[in-house]
C-alpha cells in the first residue's frame, strides 16, 4: 500500500530578536496595553488560515510574556510553536532568510508543498484581509510574493550629501537637475515592507539567495505598512492605534 501524501500546510513565521539597536526592548514595548509582538500573533490567530504559527526568538522571556497575554485574552492557540533561536542566528547582521532556508525548514521537517508566511512584528497594522488576500494570491498563482509600499515622498528627489555638496541619486534624470519638479509628473517607486512575505518551501533551491528573488510584489497601503523602528514611530502609533 502506498503512503498517503501529506497535506500541505500554511505556516506563519514571526521572528522577534530580543536585542534592538535603535529602541531598547522594542518588540515588547506596549501598544494598547499589549507588547508589540502580540499584535502580529493576534492577527495570525484570528485570520484562521494557518495550520501552525511559529514564533521565533532568542528570548524565552518574550515567549512567556506573549503566552501570558494570549491566555489573558483567552486566545489559546494549540498550534503556536516557540522556536528558540541560538545566538548565532540572533545577531544584528544575521539574515532571517538564511535561517528559514537552512535551519527552520529542516528543524520542523517542512514539505515542498508547504507555504511559509513571514510577518514581522514591527508592522502591527496589517489587516486580516491583507493576510488572506496575499496568501490566496500566492497559492492561486503558485508564486512567492513579498509586500511593498509606495514611498511616502518621491524618491526621485533623493540625494546624498558629503562635504556640503549634494549628488542626486537619479543623476541626470533627477528632477533637481531637469527642473521637472511637479509631484504629479514623478514616477511611482516602491520599497519592500515587513507586512507579509509568502514563500513556497519547494521553491527555495540553492540558487535562491533572498526572499525577493523570482517573487511577485504585492502592493500594501502605506497605513498597513507602517513599520516601528524609532521612538518617534512609537509616539505616532500610540496616537492612531
Amino acid at each position: 500500500m502506498s503512503k498517503s501524501k501529506k497535506k500541505s500546510q500554511i505556516i506563519a513565521f514571526i521572528p522577534a530578536r530580543s536585542g534592538s539597536t535603535r529602541v531598547k526592548n522594542k518588540n515588547i514595548r506596549l501598544i494598547k496595553d499589549r507588547p508589540l509582538i502580540y499584535w502580529s500573533i493576534y492577527k495570525a490567530i484570528i485570520s484562521k488560515v494557518f495550520d501552525k504559527i511559529i514564533f521565533s526568538s532568542d528570548s524565552t522571556f518574550y515567549y512567556k510574556l506573549l503566552a501570558n497575554y494570549l491566555k489573558k485574552d483567552k486566545l489559546v492557540y494549540k498550534n503556536l510553536t516557540f522556536d528558540k533561536r541560538d545566538k548565532l542566528h540572533s545577531k544584528v547582521n544575521s539574515k532571517i532568510f538564511d535561517y528559514l532556508k537552512f535551519d527552520l525548514i529542516k528543524k520542523y521537517k517542512l514539505n515542498k508543498g508547504d507555504l511559509l508566511v513571514q510577518m514581522l512584528p514591527t508592522c502591527p497594522l496589517r489587516s486580516v484581509k491583507t493576510i488572506k488576500n496575499t496568501i490566496n494570491y500566492s497559492l492561486q498563482n503558485n508564486r512567492n510574493c513579498f509586500s511593498v509600499s509606495e514611498y511616502d515622498f518621491h524618491i526621485t528627489f533623493g540625494l546624498s550629501i558629503k562635504n556640503d555638496k549634494w549628488t542626486p541619486v537619479f543623476e541626470k534624470k533627477s528632477p533637481m537637475i531637469t527642473g521637472k519638479t511637479q509631484s504629479q509628473t514623478q514616477k511611482k517607486y516602491y520599497h519592500p515592507t515587513g507586512v507579509i512575505n509568502c514563500l513556497h518551501v519547494g521553491s527555495l533551491g540553492k540558487k535562491v539567495k533572498s526572499i525577493y528573488q523570482n517573487a511577485s510584489p504585492i502592493i500594501i497601503s502605506r497605513s498597513e505598512s507602517f513599520d516601528i523602528d524609532t521612538e518617534d514611530d512609537f509616539k505616532f502609533i500610540k496616537k492612531i492605534y
